[in-house]
């Protein structure tokens, strides 16, 4: 505790003396410089018999001079030590706050051109360092001055928020923070509580994003404080650093994260099930077969076997989709033209519409060729599975597009069809293996379009408005033109 308090009196100390011997040492030696000269002065006047009465008023004119000399002397040693000392004095300050945390405030140096270079080489290795220390951090974290308005920002915490550090710096809490519906009062008492310094740690808040999008986070609230005990016995705050965490994307990776465990424990018990039973049904469908051969086509009996095969069918086409649902990861396989699969699954769609009045069409966004990598049959039975879905979910006159495109170096594909529209319960459990709300339907065409897309480095997402419809979209990582030219 005496360290800190020892160190600044000796840097006291320190800067007296230069105050002090500088310019002392200035007007001694300008000084003594005059009362040599004036002493020859003296004895070249007894040499040449000068008179007593004009030596006496040239030697007290020199005196003056040579006193004003030095004084002028003085002043400036102390004009010199204060240029030098000042700069220094501020430099001391700032790493002192820098070394407590206070990433705050630049040093304004007005000096020599040697000083002011060593000033803008510590503002610029300031920057630098606020700037790294912040752009380390993984979390979402925000830092306020005293006044309340942030400093610096994490990259975490500019993409929840939705905006840029140059947007966020010099804000208020209040601005940054903007509150939802129903979550004013809580993000007031955050701000009050911050103010007067007190714990702050809210575990479920509404907020909304620079886009308008709402947020749900958890808020917490730290003080950065200087290193040493102050008069009041209380360490001086000079920053608060606001912690936050999304909400909304952690449960829905946790929701993932346990949906992949369920449908890998799933998939490993469907296999062995699926080909336990396919054995025996097809023992079961050649029987049936011999004992049609002995029933003639206009017997009633015939539909008994009919019916039988029907089922054993129906059960093969059930196997086969277990199976390819708890198939393996496949294989890295073909380059596939995004933008001719969804074509051709377009067109083939175009054929089983029959009479209903439903518009299919195919846009095709994106500038350049869409080359994914992956099994080019299986990408066309997840199109074909999703286009049938919409256009057996849009009305009458309804619209369905399929439209492929690129962002970020990835393959889009969007299927949207209008008129329809999925609850928020339902579509949590979509892509769930046998969740159906077809009466003969299976429930795994989702599951399986979703494990065949997570094949292929993918992913797959629904969203669905009551006014324009619902939209499946399918993101595919593409090709890299070199990796392309390695493969061709």
């Amino acid at each position: 505790m005496t360290e800190r308090p020892l160190t600044t009196a000796v840097a006291r100390a320190t800067r007296a003396k230069l105050l002090l011997v500088l310019p002392l040492t200035m007007a001694l030696l300008v000084g003594g410089s005059g009362f040599f000269a004036l002493n020859t002065a003296s004895r070249m006047f007894v040499i040449y018999g000068t008179g007593q009465a004009a030596s006496n008023l040239i030697v007290g004119q020199i005196s003056v001079q040579i006193a004003s000399i030095c004084l002028i002397a003085a002043i400036l040693g102390l004009s010199i030590a204060l240029g030098v000392t000042r700069p220094v004095h501020q430099l001391k300050q700032q790493l002192e706050a820098l070394a407590s945390g206070d990433l705050r405030r630049a040093t304004q140096i007005s000096s020599t051109s040697e000083i002011d270079s060593l000033g803008g080489a510590f503002n610029d290795a300031l920057v630098a360092l606020q700037r790294q220390y912040f752009q380390s951090m993984t979390g979402a974290v925000i830092t306020l001055d005293t006044d309340g308005r942030v400093i610096g920002s994490s990259p975490a915490a500019e993409a929840t928020l939705g905006y840029r550090e140059e947007d966020l710096v010099g804000r208020r809490f209040s601005d940054v923070f903007t509150p939802a519906s129903g979550s004013k009062a809580s993000l007031t008492a955050v701000e009050a509580s911050i103010a007067k310094r007190q714990p702050v740690a809210l575990h479920d808040v509404d907020i909304l994003a620079a886009d308008g999008r709402p947020v749900r986070i958890g808020i917490s609230a730290s003080y950065l404080q200087q290193g040493h005990v102050g008069r009041a016995g209380s360490r001086e705050v000079v920053g608060v650093m606001i912690e936050f965490k999304d909400l909304g994307s952690m449960r829905a990776l946790q929701a993932r994260l346990q949906q992949a465990d369920q449908l890998m424990a799933l998939g490993t018990v469907t296999a062995g099930v699926a080909h336990e039973i396919r054995n025996p049904l097809a023992s079961l469908r050649g029987l049936a077969e011999l004992l049609g051969r002995d029933i003639a086509r206009d017997d009633s009996r015939r539909r008994y076997i009919d019916t039988m095969l029907e089922s054993i069918d129906r059960l093969n086409r059930l196997i086969e989709d277990l199976l390819l649902f708890s198939s393996p990861r496949a294989a890295a396989g073909d380059h596939i033209d995004v933008t001719a699969a969804a074509s051709e699954t377009v067109s083939l769609a175009r054929m089983g519409l029959g009479d209903r009045s439903v518009v299919l069409t195919h846009i095709e966004a994106a500038t350049e060729p869409l080359v994914v990598q992956g099994s080019r049959e299986r990408l066309v039975q997840v199109l074909t599975n999703l286009v049938q879905n919409a256009t057996q979910a849009a009305p009458e006159g309804g619209v369905v597009t399929v439209r492929t495109d690129e962002r970020d170096g990835r393959a889009i594909i969007d299927v949207h069809n209008t008129g329809s529209y999925i609850p928020p319960a339902i579509r949590r459990q979509l892509f769930v293996p046998f969740f159906t709300t077809k009466p003969t339907g299976t429930g795994l065409g989702l599951a399986i379009a979703r494990q065949i897309v997570m094949s292929m480095d993918g992913r797959i997402d629904v969203e669905s408005d009551e006014a324009r419809g619902t939209t499946f979209t399918i993101e595919l990582p593409l090709v890299s033109d070199e990796r392309a030219a390695a493969t061709a």
